[in-house]
């Protein structure tokens, strides 16, 4: 009968089949499985990043509560998961766990994920609980004294030859995703609390950074955006030039710019200066010197020239539109200009520039700002050229000139 059995075939397509549908099946149900597994694990990574950083920035704040932080890192989770899992809470459990280092400096967040298989938990209920981790940390500092602004070309910030930026307390900031946001060449070097990319940063053989910079950094968005701008009076002034001696100036609209060329000694009144439709320009020997003074560079012809020879001596006001603000330019212009400073001695410039459509370019031979207790730029453009060395002090509290709001916030970045 046995032999019988084995030489029949009739049945043998129906048997065949049957024999052949149970391992196809299961293998559809393992490669279901496999694309629900990895969909389930980068909607976790992304979670777990989302929280870390959007955590992370709470660690800046001065009235930092751990138990607030925790929460927060939670509620980001589950809403980031509910949106990108569908969870609705009776199928799936995520268990959140949010630990914050002892100086604050940073945190991590670590989720696990009790998946439900399409097919492996017949086999044995839940398998393979999945387990992400994210760590975000403070970028370094809470002040900042520089941020390129531009958000896709390279040089954003860019050292050439044996120029260096010092600002050994504050943070450096380029906004650019390009590979090279941040440049430094030649014998160039940067000395920052930190130096952050959100692209790459490009350094030659003998350029040198202390620290390392950090890349992928998320920018920096402006911090003087919502900054009111100054303005625009009548006609105060009419392409205002003096060449010798010494003159007194005062605030007011200077139509067609404001010139202090030769041998000129200009004393500034405090107060804010409107340069309309034409440069503040001070060339040759001449001295540029003010207490509490503001410049708002307004139009398409405005620009910043302070030459080689001269001297420029300079803090920004203490109230009113421009209160801790010495250089304002018009976010209006439709031209990005090139500000120059290439003075040699332009040792006070206390305050913040601010040239949010503009490039500054330092290329002077001697110290710029080392004698102010804060200088901060803001530009969409910084280059340092020469042999400049270009201080970005962050001394806030010996000044009352204010610091404008935003420049103490802390970045935070995803750890490798």
């Amino acid at each position: 009968m046995f032999k019988r059995f084995l030489k029949d075939n009739r049945g043998n397509v129906a048997l065949t089949t049957a024999i052949m549908a149970l391992p196809l099946l299961m293998g559809t149900g393992i490669a279901i499985d496999y694309s629900l597994l990895s969909r389930a694990e980068s909607a976790l990574q992304e979670a777990a990043d989302s929280a870390a950083l959007a955590s992370a920035k709470e660690l800046g704040l001065s009235n930092t509560n751990r138990t607030t932080i925790s929460e927060i890192s939670e509620d980001y989770v589950i809403s980031n998961l509910q949106q990108n899992l569908n969870m609705d809470g009776s199928n799936h459990s995520v268990g959140v766990s949010t630990t914050i280092a002892g100086d604050n400096s940073g945190l991590t967040v670590n989720l696990e994920y009790h998946w439900q298989p399409f097919v492996l938990h017949h086999l044995g209920g839940n398998v393979l609980p999945l387990k992400v981790t994210a760590t975000a940390n403070l970028a370094g500092t809470k002040k900042i004294c520089m941020i390129g602004l531009e958000e896709k070309n390279n040089r954003t910030i860019h050292l050439t030859k044996r120029a260096s930026l010092e600002a050994r307390d504050c943070g450096v900031y380029a906004n650019s995703s390009d590979k090279q946001a941040i440049r430094v060449d030649d014998n160039a070097r940067i000395v920052a609390g930190v130096t952050c990319s959100s692209g790459g940063v490009k350094g030659a053989k003998h350029a040198s950074f202390t620290p390392q910079p950090i890349t992928d950094c998320p920018p920096i968005s402006d911090p003087l955006l919502n900054r009111v701008q100054p303005s625009v009076g009548l006609c105060d002034f009419n392409n205002y030039e003096i060449k010798k001696g010494m003159h007194v100036l005062y605030p007011g609209t200077y139509c067609g710019g404001l010139k202090v060329r030769g041998t000129a000694e200009a004393k500034l009144q405090p107060g804010i200066y409107i340069i309309n439709g034409g440069k503040l320009e001070v060339t040759d020997k001449a001295r540029f010197e003010g207490e509490n003074v503001g410049f708002f560079l307004a139009g398409d012809k405005a620009k910043l020239l302070f030459k080689k020879e001269t001297t420029i001596n300079l803090t920004a006001p203490k109230t009113g539109p421009m209160a801790g603000l010495l250089i304002f330019e018009d976010r209006a212009a439709s031209k990005i200009e090139k500000h120059q400073i290439t003075s040699d001695n332009a040792r006070l410039l206390l305050g913040t520039i601010y040239l949010p459509n503009g490039t500054l370019k330092i290329d002077s031979e001697g110290p710029i700002a080392d004698q102010a207790a804060y200088t901060a730029i803001i530009a969409r453009a910084v280059e340092l050229a020469e042999g400049p060395t270009l201080y970005l002090n962050s001394n806030y509290n010996a000044t009352d000139v204010p610091v404008p709001e935003g420049l103490q916030n802390a970045s935070v970045y995803l750890a490798k």
